[in-house]
């Protein structure tokens, strides 16, 4: 070992940082798909999140005396806990303890003060409510008991103590001590409420108040003929429940198990997914009834899309990887020749002892045990620590794979022939059919790829290692081509080397094509190195275009506001801020009934069509009437049901249509649409409300519009997105909050990593090519000099072992580099990464490509420099023998 220790040592180096990626990468990916799980389901949200259902609420108590908490609620309480201490492991981990509000239907009822006519309340039962609202005004509802002896004129004289919050109670101008009678006949009400205290939420951030949102705002209930009138929640005391049995007796329990986004282990979504998925289709069990809750979710929705994107970044970057990975065992290979020719003279001396060759390759085996396998044990307990995941066998597994490839290389090329022996010579044989077997192998796999698709793959089967592999053989078939080829145009280069009077240039050129010095390791590492340096490039760039035509879509035009209705002050609050060109309203209705035609019902949107087509490229005639009928856009999923017939009456109105979209426009509805100007909004509706506004934004300050649109709205910029009524989004937002996703950050250092692996590879192969012919180029040299050939012509010899192969791997890295986002997007569908309803295809920067390309080629100058001062300090004289 301390023959040549320089090349030892790399070869140390070399197999260090691949067992340190080997054992961080299996770890940061589960990392990953820990971090994705928990994005997906902060994105969806407390109340989305959340296991929630509603039933009836079970009545079955005595009404004398009054029961207790325990007999109104007990029951119930204990079943739905009975449910969570059921629910398995891991879920039970996420889920928390259940929560659950008893709710009547509105009740309609006539207030004794002021000129209202009619005041709603929507009775309100919860046995912790009081730990939840702190009363700001008056005093909590008492418990409202009646005693049979009591004539029903006194009972119903006696009101029923009710809370309600403090801003509903300045919505509608209500006092602590209003009554409202219920039931009225003759002007004596059956039941009498009376407004006790006003309360407010002690932690309005909390799921509670997100779950129960309508607690706190006054609502809008409507009458049995139609009229319309404003509808309170309001607290009841839990106990008068039992005396309340009319107004109870169609109430409804709203039950939710809060889910918390953080503490899922990414490695556990396929069995959270069987888990959620059962634990809805069981339901909760109730009290006194043997039919179950129907619960329902969205977290099962949120953990099988991470899951879906975690395969396929998997997959992703298996594919990403597999190319790099051949080039570590290229360079290994290089590494190990240069250490096993530089021990050539000891091996010999020890063959010349009587050292067995099984002896001699145990050594150098030993050599490469000693390199790799402590290392391996330090580093995989390093990641262990630094990277707490939970343990997988990919963690262990593939760094014991590369600890044990340099004992098993060490020892296979370990010799003491200067030409090749038995086993190698057969191998030489064989090398044609070899070759002809990996360019089948590389056909098979794209086809496979092209077939199945990486998607498909991974959900079924995991990463496969065929598919996975795909770039790999594709840049080894390139290298073996370029390898055939390449001694064609230095034959030609030899004849004219003949004819010219430059000696290294003939001898270089025979060199060339006779024994490429390079080897195919080396056309290998210029082969993958430039193509997956231009092939990262097309993938970012793809990428980058995909996310932003997602945002695009997803938006709608520059910017937009989304609520259930806007005010017309809002809107002109939009349309003065500054950055904003115009504003296009949007209202929506929803599954209006059509006839003479081939749908029964249509989504309608009316749009202020002038201001949208300065966004959007409608078709024209949208603002007057066609023979009398209305002019419409349809979807075109609409249109093609239409078939030939271009008119229908909707809601009673004749419209026809002038033109369709696609159904994705991004309007709000997606498929099953017709879009109506707001001139003939009467016509469909009472008036035209505005839900969604569209805006065209100038570009220069569309970076900086997203905190003005959200003050011209009434949204505080660091509001929770999930409590707001009013959502104000923008392109460059929707870009940010999709660039930020783990699996999106997951792809771009996976493929930045790929390109500085790949490059810096490169440089050592090329390095380690030439260090390795060094001993053949040596002897040439010594001849050379002794017929007197000055020594810097001996430079020429190393630049033609170089430049020429060079430039043809180059070239052919560089049709690779290019063909392969091609052939990988036809498999890969990135839209799970990137959003959005069209399939990414490659971009092409020939800016970006053309730098790529440049600075490639400087790595390619500075490796030959490189190269060509280590050839340069051999000794040709220590080469030559006596008679050679």
């Amino acid at each position: 070992m301390r023959v040549a220790p320089a090349a030892s040592i790399l070869v140390g180096i070399i197999t260090l940082v691949t067992l340190a990626t080997a054992a961080a990468v299996p770890r940061l990916v589960e990392r990953q798909a820990t971090a994705e799980l928990t994005s997906q389901l902060q994105a969806i949200g407390p109340v989305g999140r959340s296991l929630q259902g509603a039933g009836n609420f079970p009545e079955d108590w005595p009404t004398d005396p009054p029961p207790d908490l325990n007999q109104l609620y007990g029951d119930l309480d204990a079943n739905f806990e009975l449910t969570y201490e059921n629910l398995p492991y891991p879920l039970k981990r996420l889920v928390g303890h259940p929560s659950w509000i008893v709710q009547t239907t509105t009740v309609q009822g006539v207030p004794r003060q002021g000129s209202r006519p009619f005041l709603g309340f929507q009775l309100t039962a919860d046995p912790k409510y009081l730990s939840r609202i702190r009363i700001v005004q008056g005093i909590a509802p008492a418990t409202w008991s009646t005693t049979d002896d009591l004539s029903p004129d006194v009972t119903r004289s006696i009101p029923v103590d009710v809370a309600v919050s403090l801003v509903a109670a300045r919505q509608l101008n209500l006092q602590v001590g209003d009554e409202v009678g219920v039931d009225v006949f003759d002007g004596i009400p059956d039941r009498l409420y009376r407004i006790s205290g006003f309360f407010e939420p002690v932690d309005p951030a909390s799921d509670y108040w997100k779950h129960n949102s309508s607690l706190l705002p006054a609502t809008t209930a409507l009458a049995q003929y139609g009229v319309a009138y404003p509808s309170v929640a309001a607290f009841v005391d839990p106990l008068s429940v039992g005396r309340l049995a009319k107004a109870f007796g169609a109430a409804r329990v709203s039950l939710w198990y809060p889910i918390s986004a953080t503490g899922a282990d990414g490695a556990d979504a396929a069995l959270l997914d069987q888990q959620l998925a059962r634990t809805t289709a069981t339901g909760a069990s109730t009290a006194n009834s043997f039919d179950s809750l129907p619960l329902t979710t969205r977290s099962q929705e949120a953990v099988e899309t991470a899951e879906q994107r975690v395969q396929l970044l998997a997959g992703l970057l298996a594919l990403l990887a597999a190319a790099p990975m051949g080039l570590v065992v290229a360079v290994l290979v290089l590494g190990v020749q240069v250490v096993a020719r530089a021990r050539r003279t000891e091996l010999i001396l020890a063959a010349a002892r009587g050292g067995s060759a099984w002896q001699l390759r145990g050594e150098l085996a030993l050599e490469g045990a000693l390199l790799s396998i402590p290392s391996a044990l330090v580093v995989t307990a390093v990641a262990t620590i630094l990277i707490p995941v939970r343990v997988e066998p990919a963690g262990f597994v593939l760094p014991g794979l590369v600890a044990v490839l340099p004992p098993i290389l060490f020892g296979a090329l370990a010799t003491t022939r200067e030409r090749p022996g038995t086993v190698a010579a057969i191998a030489l044989q064989l090398r044609g059919i070899a070759e002809i077997a990996v360019i089948v192998l590389a056909a098979l796999s794209v086809f496979l790829l092209a077939r199945r698709g990486l998607a498909q793959a991974t959900t079924q089967v995991g990463v496969d290692p065929l598919l996975s592999v795909a770039p790999l053989l594709l840049a080894v078939s390139v290298g073996i081509v370029v390898l055939r080829g390449y001694p064609v145009p230095m034959r030609l280069a030899r004849r004219m080397a003949v004819k010219g009077r430059g000696l290294p240039a003939f001898i270089g050129a025979v060199r060339a094509s006779r024994a490429p010095t390079v080897g195919l390791a080396g056309v290998l590492a210029l082969v993958v190195g430039i193509s997956v340096a231009l092939f990262s490039t097309v993938l970012l760039t793809t990428f980058e275009a995909s996310i932003t035509r997602a945002a695009q879509e997803s938006v709608g035009t520059d910017a937009r506001v989304d609520a259930a209705t806007l005010s017309s002050a809002q809107v002109r609050a939009v349309e003065r801020v500054d950055g904003v060109r115009a504003v296009a309203a949007i209202d929506y209705l929803s599954s209006l009934t059509a006839t003479h035609s081939p749908f029964n019902s249509v989504s309608v949107v009316l749009a202020q069509t002038g201001k949208l087509s300065t966004m959007r490229k409608l078709p024209a005639g949208l603002t007057e009437l066609v023979d009398g009928r209305v002019p419409v856009v349809v979807s075109s999923d609409v249109l093609k049901s239409m078939g030939s017939q271009r008119t229908a009456t909707v809601q009673d109105v004749k419209v026809r249509v002038v033109g369709s979209l696609p159904s994705g426009f991004g309007l709000g509805f997606d498929s099953g649409w017709m879009m109506v100007d707001e001139a003939f909004a009467s016509k469909f509706t009472s008036s035209f409300v505005p839900a969604t506004l569209l805006i065209k934004a100038d570009p220069v300050k569309l970076d900086t519009l997203l905190v003005p649109l959200q003050k011209a709205v009434g949204v505080t910029p660091d509001a929770d997105p999930f409590a707001s009524a009013v959502t104000v989004s923008t392109v460059p937002h929707a870009i940010s909050d999709r660039e930020s996703e783990p699996v999106i950050a997951g792809v771009r250092i996976g493929l930045l990593a790929a390109t500085v692996l790949c490059t810096l590879l490169c440089i050592l192969a090329l390095v380690l090519a030439t260090a390795a012919a060094a001993a053949a180029r040596g002897r040439t040299a010594g001849i050379l000099r002794t017929l007197g050939m000055p020594r810097r012509r001996l430079v020429a010899l190393i630049a033609w072992e170089l430049a020429p192969v060079a430039v043809v791997a180059l070239a052919a890295g560089a049709v690779l580099g290019c063909a392969l986002p091609f052939v990988v997007t036809a498999a890969v569908d990135l839209r799970p990464f990137t959003g959005g309803t069209h399939r990414p295809v490659p971009v092409l920067d020939p800016t970006l490509l053309g730098w790529v390309l440049g600075t490639f080629c400087l790595v390619i100058l500075v490796s030959g420099a490189i190269a060509v001062a280590i050839g340069d300090r051999v000794n040709p004289s220590s080469t030559l023998k006596m008679g050679a």
